[in-house]
């Protein structure tokens, strides 16, 4: 910064010095910028309370990372940034290092306000017995809760009518409506045959299909296959029969709805977000559970940080955040 600054005094400019130097110019000006220092009286700091938390939902749950400890313990009525539990987590040595599966086997954007207002089907392939069989999934893509599915041999039409059918009585949605969920399906032959088209035709329902060589049309149900392979088929490998398959995938699904926190419904479980049915209640409820994490953390802090008498918090505009000092 003295060289940058004596250069500037000879009459060249910051830009070509900084190229001299090879130093970009935000990181440059980035250091112009006075640094806030921290202070360890600040009322915001993780409490031993919180860390046990964090310890706790790890030992019960030690195959999810932070994220996901996260949500378990929003889940509980405690919020936690991902940054705070990571870097708990990190400092007892308990992040692990993550690696993705490989595989066994060599959209346009819409805003979904509402459950069962769009549903997304699709089907992809398991292994049982050294068989090939196909997981069909049907799932809401307001609060990725899966309303139905079913493992076949192959797929056919009857299975795509089926699978829609057993989603209405699940979701309590009466076939007769005259506003019944559209249907996002890709171009494969049991969604475009006759019968498939003719039976929505007929029961009043649009089928909407994705663009060939377009995933991301259907993002939604792609993404939970991402997830339930990762989770559980590819950890299986090749389940020994009909009956274990579906038994395992059943358990995994319910597991999926009503326990696994999902980044992006902000950490919550599909259930939960399928029942309120109301993205700004969920966004309130997430507010209001930080609230309350900051008012008990500074509670914490307010009675342990000076144990030798009272504490008063002051306000210090220079470094932007409280400060404490003996009354």
């Amino acid at each position: 910064m003295r060289h940058v600054a004596e250069q500037k005094i000879s009459g060249r400019t910051i830009r070509s010095v900084l190229v001299e130097l090879g130093v970009k110019r935000s990181t440059y000006y980035s250091w112009l910028k006075p640094r806030r220092k921290r202070s360890s009286s600040r009322l915001d700091l993780i409490t031993p309370e919180e860390k046990q938390a964090i310890e706790s939902a790890k030992e019960r749950y030690p195959h999810y990372r932070h994220r996901q400890i996260q949500g378990v313990l929003q889940a509980g009525g405690l919020y936690l940034s991902y940054s705070t539990v990571y870097g708990h987590l990190k400092a007892i040595g308990k992040v692990e290092h993550y690696r993705r599966r490989v595989s066994p086997w060599d959209e346009p954007r819409y805003e979904v306000w509402r459950r069962n207002m769009m549903w997304g089907a699709d089907w992809t392939r398991l292994k049982i017995n050294h068989v090939r069989w196909y997981l069909l999934v049907l799932i809401d893509f307001f609060s990725r809760y899966v309303l139905a599915w079913a493992i076949v041999p192959s797929v056919n039409s009857g299975h795509v009518r089926r699978i829609y059918m057993e989603a209405l009585k699940n979701a309590g949605v009466n076939p007769r409506s005259k506003d019944l969920p559209k249907m996002r399906v890709d171009l494969g032959s049991p969604n475009t045959a006759y019968v498939t088209r003719e039976f929505f035709e007929q029961l009043g329902a649009e089928l909407s299909y994705a663009r060939v060589q377009w995933p991301t049309d259907n993002s939604i149900t792609e993404r939970f296959f991402g997830t339930v392979k990762q989770e559980e088929a590819y950890l299986v490998g090749s389940y020994p029969d009909e009956m274990s398959a579906k038994e395992e995938i059943g358990r995994y699904i319910r597991f999926y709805n009503n326990e696994r926190p999902h980044q992006t419904l902000w950490n919550f479980t599909p259930a939960h977000v399928y029942k309120t049915n109301n993205k700004t209640l969920i966004l309130e409820e997430l507010q209001e559970l930080k609230r309350k994490t900051r008012e008990r953390r500074k509670e914490y802090w307010l009675s342990h940080l000076r144990p030798d008498g009272p504490v008063a918090v002051q306000k210090n505009d220079s470094l932007n955040f409280p400060v404490l000092s003996t009354l």
